[in-house]
Parts: structure tokens; C-alpha cells; sequence
């Protein structure tokens, strides 16, 4: 905290984007001290310093922040998670919305390329990786994001002097088998992904089954998604010039 508070107020910046997160929420039932930590005071202590100096401060949260009883959600929606990461980045977020000069940005699960060497990420860690892939939720919705939109939503929302609670997804709504089936068709024929899990093993977490976002606000706003038809034939190439 002090080292994080130190550095901000020698540089004194306008934005600060605070991308820190526990992002498995495996990993965060496992354990909740660390989830906590990650996902709720580390916000905590960047917003205080921005407070400070008065920064703008732009926050990641999550559909998982949703049960995914109906799915189609917008901002004014009741947040109800299901898990311990949910329940962190609903903290967060009420913190960062008692703070004026605040953008959170809840988005759906991201997909792009930085490198065929680079482990991050659904296409670089699991796709890319060669490793079986294990999916529990094959039927689950989501909404791939494209990463190239996310600087750019960004950029927007600050060119736009906004604030608040913005929900940034993509154009279209896809199971999550089917997903994870088109970004593995541009490296492999043959599928690594395993779909006929045990269904009596109860999972470790649990997991919104519709938790899929209305984008109109942004969208009102002027910002164009790109499809994940789009996105899918940007990453072959980017992939294949590689």
C-alpha cells in the first residue's frame, strides 16, 4: 500500500487504470484472504491516493458480479454474486462510486493475441497451449470481448468526460463451448476440449449461467463493438503474421 501511495503521489497522473485482479475464481474460493486483497483493498488503496490528487481512477469488474438468473443486464441492475470473486468486485465497486472522477468498466470474458510465446489469456494460455482443455459449463452464455476494444472503450468514455458504471461486451451472445471451439479452429482441427464432464462432481464454483450484459449505454454513447465474427478473422491474421 505504501509503496503504491508513494509512486502516485510523486508522479501525480490525470488516470489511473487499475487492472490488478484475481481473475480465477477458482483461485479466489480457495482462497478469500488473497481474492480480498486483489480484488477489493488493492482498489481500495489506489483510490485513496487518487482521491488525493485528484485522478481519475478506472476500475475492472465483472458479470460474475451477477447470479445469471435472466441475463441482458444494465448498470441499474442489482448486483447478486454468486462466489467470493462477485462479491470483492461488488465491494470495489461501492467504494470507487463514492468517488466522482470514477469509471468502472464491468466486462464479459476477453479474447485476443500478444504473441505466440505469451501464456496469458483464454487463446494464449489455454488454446495455444496444446493442453486439454476442461469445461464444466459448456452451455454457459457469454460475450466475447474483443481486447483491442478495451484501451479504445477506455480512451472514449475519458474523451467523453464520463464517470460511473459502464458495461463494455461483445456484439454477441455464444455458448461458452462454442467460444472456445471458433478460437481453437484457427491453430488446431482437432479438439482439446472437453465438454462430457462428470455432471455429478459438484463444481468448485459456482457460476452465472446468463450473465450477459446490455450495452445501449455505450453504445448511445457513440461506441461501435466489434462482432466476434470480426475479432475471430483479427486474430487469425494477427496470429498467422506472427
Amino acid at each position: 500500500e505504501q509503496e503504491v501511495r508513494d509512486f502516485l503521489l510523486k508522479h501525480k497522473p490525470e488516470l489511473v487504470i487499475d487492472t490488478i485482479a484475481l481473475t480465477s475464481s477458482v483461485a479466489c474460493e480457495k482462497d478469500p484472504a488473497l481474492c480480498k486483497l486483489l480484488n477489493y483493498q488493492t482498489a481500495k488503496n489506489i483510490l485513496e491516493v487518487c482521491k488525493l490528487i485528484n485522478a481519475t481512477m478506472v476500475f475492472f469488474s465483472s458479470t460474475y458480479i451477477y447470479d445469471g438468473k435472466k441475463g441482458n443486464y444494465n448498470e441499474e441492475d442489482v448486483p447478486v454474486p454468486l462466489n467470493e470473486y462477485g462479491k470483492m468486485k461488488v465491494l470495489a465497486e461501492n467504494e470507487l462510486l463514492k468517488y466522482p472522477n470514477s469509471i468502472i468498466i464491468r466486462v464479459d470474458i476477453m479474447y485476443g493475441f500478444n504473441g505466440k510465446n505469451e501464456k496469458n489469456g483464454v487463446f494464449g494460455g489455454s488454446i495455444l497451449s496444446g493442453n486439454k482443455v476442461e469445461l464444466r459449463t459448456p452451455d454457459q452464455l457469454r460475450q466475447p470481448l474483443f481486447v483491442d476494444d478495451v484501451p479504445k472503450a477506455i480512451m472514449f468514455l475519458i474523451e467523453k468526460k464520463q464517470s460511473g458504471i459502464f458495461h463494455v461486451a461483445g456484439k454477441d451472445k455464444v455458448r461458452m463451448i462454442d467460444f472456445l471451439k471458433n478460437l481453437e479452429s484457427i491453430v488446431r482441427t482437432e479438439s482439446k476440449i472437453l465438454e462430457d464432464m462428470d455432471k455429478n462432481v459438484v463444481p468448485p464454483v459456482k457460476a452465472p449461467f446468463n450473465a450477459t450484459f446490455n450495452t445501449s449505454k455505450m453504445e448511445k454513447l457513440g461506441f461501435k463493438f466489434t462482432s466476434f465474427e470480426g475479432g475471430l478473422k483479427i486474430l487469425e491474421q494477427q496470429y498467422k503474421n506472427s
